[in-house]
């Protein structure tokens, strides 16, 4: 039956066995989830993306099954039945009469308050305590993990194979949601990572380091109640559920550094360690699965935003993370850096700073916050000053010059990649940096970004008002700094970003330049 009939008579709560209240509908690239007040109806897509395959309705109802039993293990109680959708008459209904046309897993509706990813949304003040209790949680179910030696693969065979999938799959989305050289320095590091470590993996599994484990470990999965809950793990392929015991923890990490919270992935890490038995291999593995599962991410997502059938909304969301995700495995492949952004007020500096400062797991020094430290002005106060005065005059630009060096230099030094945010109207402070960075053997990017005239004064408009802006830039300041800006020279090697495009696409553009110019991946991302 036409997937479209089906998905509109789920709308209506008549079609449903109880009191149904408000329905809502969340769609995945293989699932259609519908809501009610107590229960969740989850639903297969007919895909097969050769990873699965639920193109029958017996394969659907087979796997409808596998959730429930697997599911179990991590969150008892809550997965159900497999229910019927029958259609009798034009009439379509959930445990109603007539031919079976769709089976669903029937789900107790869990508090969404509790959800992981929502507490993180609305800046949870107590996620830093929580992170303990769910480290323990997750290494006791670790410890008690089924071991799997016996497979029909070995573990180095099945990861070749998952990494060979990714690469063909990801390949119609090149120059959608990802760029060639992000996928080619990802297929690099990935063939060296295995050849230099296929002794070390062999072992590992040797040793019953290779478990069945979750596969699916993100935040959007976590419930953390009493006791906690962890949903939707893989049903529909073993290789993907079992797996090296730090491929489950690393997922949850990298979705933590995606959501901007590595502070959590920091605490996290250090109690799961804390609660876990010795691995020696640990540390040398953690980074390799968290750009797997970053990069897989950014394959499911491109497969719903392929997806023509999915809502459009749907669609442009999943392209949007998709790319974000990619800009996320180039992060953790950079090497240790110092970038300069550089460029007129209102072209998007600080905007794409904290992007890649994010990405990068670097520190961001603003010019703007620490010109007013230096005058012991809280960020956001105003002072609106005319151009080239008061705290923006030439000594005080010095200073602020000055102490952004000084602290790049200590956070280089310390093993951090840094970000200097700042106009750079003027070569020799550029120069300054670069010098800087060639002293102490890491490489400088300076970055360029330019914009319309027009666009930057839009922007500036819109943020004027802004309570936590502390840039002073306004609309009638930009035409005295640009009679002032010197533009970066050929010579000084700039990387031109016009950012009329979006954030994600220049972001991608910053770190595959990065990625292209070479150096070792930066351990601290």
């Amino acid at each position: 039956m036409d997937y479209r009939i089906i998905h509109k008579a789920l709308l209506q709560p008549e079609a449903y066995p109880d009191a149904p209240g408000e329905i809502s509908f969340l769609e995945t690239h293989i699932s259609r989830l519908y809501f009610t007040a107590d229960h969740v109806y989850k639903i297969k897509k007919p895909v097969n993306f050769g990873f699965l395959d639920f193109t029958t309705l017996d394969r659907r109802r087979f796997y409808c099954q596998e959730e429930i039993s697997l599911n179990n293990r991590f969150c008892p109680n809550t997965y159900l039945r497999v229910v019927d959708i029958r259609e009798k008459n034009g009439r379509i209904r959930i445990d109603g009469e007539g031919e079976v046309v769709e089976y669903a897993v029937l789900m107790k509706r869990l508090p969404r308050e509790r959800m992981l990813d929502r507490l993180i949304d609305a800046g949870d003040p107590f996620l830093q305590g929580e992170m303990g209790r769910l480290a323990r949680y997750l290494a006791e179910i670790e410890s008690t993990a089924r071991v799997c030696r016996d497979n029909e693969r070995s573990n180095l065979e099945t990861v070749q194979r998952n990494w060979r999938e990714n690469f063909d799959q990801v390949e119609p989305y090149v120059g959608r949601t990802l760029e060639r050289v992000a996928q080619e320095a990802t297929r690099t590091y990935v063939d060296r990572f295995l050849s230099e470590n296929t002794e070390l993996l062999k072992e590992r599994e040797e040793q019953g380091y290779v478990r069945e484990g979750h596969g699916d470990l993100h935040a959007e999965h976590i419930v953390l109640t009493d006791p906690i809950c962890i949903f939707d793990c893989i049903e529909f392929n073993r290789r993907f559920r079992i797996a090296d015991v730090v491929a489950d923890i690393a997922f949850l990490l990298m979705d933590l550094d995606f959501r901007g919270r590595r502070d959590l992935a920091r605490r996290l890490l250090q109690e799961y360690v804390k609660a876990s038995e010795p691995d020696p291999g640990f540390n040398r593995l953690l980074p390799f699965y968290k750009i797997y599962r970053a990069f897989v991410r950014g394959k499911v997502n491109s497969f719903l935003f392929g997806d023509e059938s999915a809502e459009e909304a749907e669609r442009e969301k999943a392209a949007h993370h998709a790319r974000r995700y990619f800009n996320l495995v180039q992060g953790y492949l950079c090497p240790q850096v110092l970038i300069l952004t550089c460029g007129l007020m209102g072209t998007g500096k600080s905007t794409i700073a904290q992007e890649l400062a994010d990405l990068l797991a670097a520190d961001l020094w603003r010019s703007d916050v620490l010109r007013k430290d230096l005058v012991g002005l809280p960020p956001a106060q105003k002072r609106e000053d005319p151009y080239g005065t008061g705290i923006y005059a030439p000594a005080l630009t010095r200073r602020t010059y000055d102490q952004m060096l000084q602290h790049s230099r200590e956070s280089l030094k310390a093993g951090q990649s840094v970000l200097a945010d700042a106009s750079f109207a003027k070569r020799e402070d550029r120069d300054r940096f670069q010098e800087e960075a060639r002293r102490l053997g890491i490489p400088c990017l300076l970055v360029h970004l330019h914009c319309p005239a027009e666009t930057a004064l839009e922007r500036l408009d819109a943020r004027r008002d802004r309570p936590d802006e502390a840039s002073e830039g306004r609309r009638e300041l930009y035409r005295e700094q640009e009679k002032s800006f010197s533009p970066p020279e050929s010579d000084e090697n700039p990387l031109m970003i016009d950012t009329t495009d979006s954030l994600d696409y220049s972001v991608h553009l910053i770190l595959g330049e990065l990625l292209r110019r070479g150096g070792e991946p930066h351990e601290g991302s």
